[in-house]
């Protein structure tokens, strides 16, 4: 991670423009490309047509220009690229040390809330950033990452984030909403091992989809670059202003204003609202507080006010645009002037007007929708309550209450949903009293009823775009796994029936489905029907306690289309395969290991070397006496994953809960940074022993959960978080009192540690494979790695650093 000295990277920023300049014409030129191509398939030519397809060769053009020679765009930027770094460089000589003080918090809560910013805006806009979990905040890690280890040998110029994330943004909107519109250009997933609602996996090979993949390769490795070199300059300035103080209490001060970052985002998201205000809030900062006694503020002034009109345009003028915790919504209307929505971009719900009172006049098309929401109350007439799991819009809550119900219990993870059923479903089925709305995760809602149900209704979940800024997980990957359908089938009354429907994108979710509901204690024999309602693969999987689950005159519904398929689900099928949960990937064909995320992370290795010897530069050797910070940064990115992730299993994977950890995270951080500042303690071999047998514990545990558990929620409760947060905690006190020894700098230790937390992102994905619970002897390797260099200092720290620093010997 050692890089040049200053003399040889006086062109370093040079450098940086001149690869984001590339990786940008590179988006632009396909841009023009695929522009020309859709005009080449349409039917008729405009003469507007003809003119925006013109301005679109000619950006391309310019583009390509720019990607075959680089010069042409260096050149006439170079003078004003220096004049950026040696400004600020000669204000920030200017500045008093409490003003730089002060700045630490105010700049690591940017970069942490850029960094969660456009990991939440890029999902938004293109969901198959939801699928591949991590890879833009691994960029983030990257640029910010590298910020540090330059910090002090290189001229810091942050006025160069806003320029670069008004075209970013600029050229990313235009591949969405212009050329990317409906076209699918984008919306192919490049993934052999996991399915898609959009997608038909099952007629695709290897080399289809690699050629279908092509432009979604593209978005993902240029934008891979395009956040990290964004995030360079910020992860610099907060490197140079770390050393304005003592090391440790620069580190509390950088774990304070992550905290806060953290919180804003979270008060956005409880909001709802809009990117342009997410961008405003860190944008912003930066330019109020950093670049304000900057000469060459106007031009970060004018960035601002271009990214800030770009995230406004109204780019569909007919659409409502709902930035729920979750995902974008667009309100739409169909045909009949009922509600449509969209996620993402792609169909997501729609509503029907099927009340009593439009029976007479009513299409074929709702008549056969009327069937379909009907469906499970052929098994349970008039139930007397009803429980149903992503009750969405409202359909099946007023199909319900159509049929009878006394009681309908609607649970619905995205509160946007909830409120654009109570506005616009024609027969306001959130209005009944009979009705009670719960915003939760439906498996975090059986793990905590008390009341039986005679009728458990799935609706269609699908939260494939609804991935939460950092859970890593579908929001709804615990709802079908082996325990959390057996914790619902235990609510039912004697008698009750269970039903679940599901587009299925692949035979291997309905084989899935049929063996979880086979094997699930007290059921009969469950019932398969294609019911094909929005899909021909859609399926309604019946269970019943304590009988076989039978149709009544399955003839009629054979007539308009229902077909048993029983026979064909309940055939053998992997046990290794089935959903649990320490292996919750439903959406996975088979468990495998995911050669489909080795390959995208290979390109993002691949991406990470020429982006560090862009920045960085290869030439010094590493520093052995740094790499405990490495491998402490992998090891805390798995900790963190699984504390999300177990947390999200035990109090719901919904946005507050997620935020709270790792809020928690942070917290159980700074309070073993207090510890150390304090010297409450000083033996970090000590530390080391009570982390590793933290882990075995929580692996354990993670294993195990029936086996530790007690009579009160709350105690199990209190349980886990101890279990979950002990190992921060200790991983805390390693990292601030390796950061105290005198031989540290401590921009080049946080440096490896980001790096080492994008290896431990990338070591994540084997939990597709092996689980999560393997997550923690991951870690445990990791930590004992850490434990190893940390101990000799005759080899460890033998390097010293030549560069002085306020608060430690060099």
């Amino acid at each position: 991670m050692g890089g040049r000295d200053a003399g040889t990277t006086e062109n370093a920023n040079h450098r940086l423009v001149r690869f984001f300049c590339i990786c940008l014409g590179t988006l632009v030129f396909a841009y023009s490309l695929l522009a020309l191509r859709l005009l080449f398939e349409s039917d008729g030519i405009t003469a507007t047509d003809g003119l925006l397809t013109l301005v679109r060769v000619l950006l391309g053009a310019a583009a390509l220009a720019i990607i075959i020679s680089p010069p042409l765009i260096a050149k006439p930027l170079g003078r004003q690229i220096t004049l950026l770094g040696t400004d600020f460089e000669a204000g920030y000589a200017s500045m008093s040390t409490k003003e730089k003080v002060r700045l630490i918090v105010l700049v690591t809560m940017v970069s942490l809330l850029l960094e969660l910013v456009m990991i939440r805006w890029l999902a938004s806009v293109f969901p198959v950033f939801s699928f591949f979990k991590n890879f833009t905040l691994l960029a983030c890690f990257l640029g910010l990452g590298a910020g540090y280890a330059v910090s002090e040998k290189q001229p810091c110029a942050p006025a160069l984030v806003l320029p670069m994330l008004a075209l970013f943004v600029s050229v990313i909107t235009l591949l969405r909403y212009d050329i990317g519109a409906g076209n699918g250009f984008f919306t192919g997933l490049p993934m052999h091992e996991q399915t898609s609602i959009n997608i038909d996996m099952d007629r695709l090979d290897w080399l289809s989809l690699f050629a279908q993949s092509i432009p979604v390769y593209l978005l993902l490795a240029m934008s891979f670059v395009l956040c990290a070199c964004i995030c360079y300059p910020v992860g610099q300035l907060c490197g140079k202003l770390l050393h304005a103080t003592d090391a440790l209490k620069a580190y509390g001060l950088n774990l304070v204003g992550s905290i806060l970052g953290v919180l804003v985002l979270f008060v956005m998201s409880l909001f709802w609202l809009p990117p342009v205000i997410w961008f405003t809030a860190a944008g912003g900062i930066l330019l109020v507080f950093v670049l304000s006694r900057d000469v060459r503020s106007p031009i970060g002034i004018a960035s601002f006010c271009v990214l800030l009109t770009v995230l406004a345009w109204p780019v569909q003028p007919e659409t409502q645009r709902i930035y729920s915790p979750y995902q974008l919504l667009e309100r739409m209307a169909k045909s009949d002037g009922l509600m449509n929505i969209l996620s993402g971009g792609s169909y997501y719900q729609k509503v029907f007007n099927l009340a009593e009172s439009h029976r007479s006049i009513e299409s074929a098309e709702d008549r056969y929708v009327r069937t379909y929401y009907e469906f499970p109350f052929n098994f349970k007439t008039k139930p007397e309550r009803v429980a149903i799991v992503g009750a969405g819009s409202g359909n099946d809550v007023a199909a319900a209450l159509r049929m009878g119900a006394s009681h309908v219990d609607a649970i619905e993870i995205d509160p946007a949903i909830i409120h654009l059923g109570r506005s616009n479903h024609p027969e306001h089925p959130y209005d009944d009293p009979r009705v009670t709305v719960h915003i939760n995760d439906a498996r975090n809602f059986f793990r905590t009823a008390q009341q039986k149900y005679d009728l458990i209704i799935y609706g269609v979940l699908d939260s494939h775009t609804a991935l939460s800024h950092a859970s890593n997980l579908r929001v709804d990957s615990y709802v079908y796994t082996r325990e959390g359908i057996d914790e619902a089938f235990r609510l039912l009354k004697p008698d009750g029936v269970m039903s679940i429907a599901f587009a299925l994108p692949n035979e291997s979710l309905g084989f899935k489905l049929s063996h979880i509901l086979q094997g699930l204690p007290g059921a009969g024999k469950p019932l398969a029907i294609r019911v094909r309602y929005d899909s021909s693969t859609t399926t309604a999987f019946v269970v019943q306690k304590g009988r076989d689950a039978v149709l009544p005159n399955m003839e009629a519904f054979a007539a308009i289309g229902f077909t048993d398929v029983s026979q064909r689900y309940a055939q053998p099928y992997p046990e290794a395969s089935i959903p649990t949960d320490d292996w919750p990937f439903f959406y996975m064909v088979s468990r495998t290991y995911p050669t489909s995320y080795m390959i995208a992370l290979g390109m993002v290795m691949l991406l990470s070397t020429m982006f560090v010897r862009k920045t960085i530069g290869l030439n010094d050797p590493i520093e052995r006496g740094y790499l405990p910070f490495f491998f402490l940064g992998a090891g805390f990115m798995l900790v963190e994953t699984k504390a999300i992730t177990e947390l999200g299993l035990h109090l719901g994977g919904t946005w507050f809960v997620i935020a709270a950890t790792i809020v928690m995270v942070l917290v159980m951080a700074f309070l073993a940074n207090l510890i150390v500042q304090r010297h409450a303690f000083q033996r970090t071999g000590l530390a080391y022993c009570g982390l590793i047998v933290s882990l075995l514990v929580g692996y354990f545990y993670a294993r195990n959960h029936t086996l530790i558990a007690f009579a009160s929620p709350w105690a199990n409760l209190a349980l886990s978080g101890v279990l979950l947060t002990i190992p921060l905690f200790f991983s805390g006190i390693i990292f601030s009192s390796l950061i105290a020894r005198a031989s540290v700098n401590i921009s080049t230790a946080l440096a490896y540690n980001l790096m080492g937390a994008l290896f431990g992102g990338l070591m994540e994905y084997n939990s597709m494979y092996f689980g999560f619970a393997f997550l923690y002897l991951l870690a445990i390797g990791f930590y004992a790695l850490a434990w190893l260099f940390s101990r000799n200092p005759g080899i460890a720290w033998a390097r010293r650093l030549n560069i002085p620093r306020t608060g430690a010997a060099s």
